[in-house]
């Protein structure tokens, strides 16, 4: 429901798209679906961030740029700094 409305207020410019990209992610994990975006990570492994399950990742690194969204290998590099 309120993904709806997230997407509501990205159309009408009043909030970015990556805000929609992170909650329907989150959204897709929690329902046990692969993520459209990659920007939930499941676990560390070797230092390095690996995300859930994701729907498509040949399209990947483009839905991200629609959505504002940095390429994948860039976030999980920026991820791993963070930590």
């Amino acid at each position: 429901m309120f993904l709806k409305a997230l997407q509501v207020a990205v159309d009408a410019g009043d909030a970015p798209a990556r805000h929609a990209a992170y909650l329907a992610d989150r959204v897709a994990v929690n329902e046990g679906r692969p993520q459209p975006y990659g920007t939930q990570i499941a676990e560390v492994t070797n230092g390095d961030g690996v995300p859930w399950p994701i729907a498509e990742p040949e399209q990947l690194d483009e839905r991200r740029a629609r959505m504002g969204l940095p390429p994948l290998a860039e976030y999980v590099a920026q991820w791993r700094r963070l930590r």
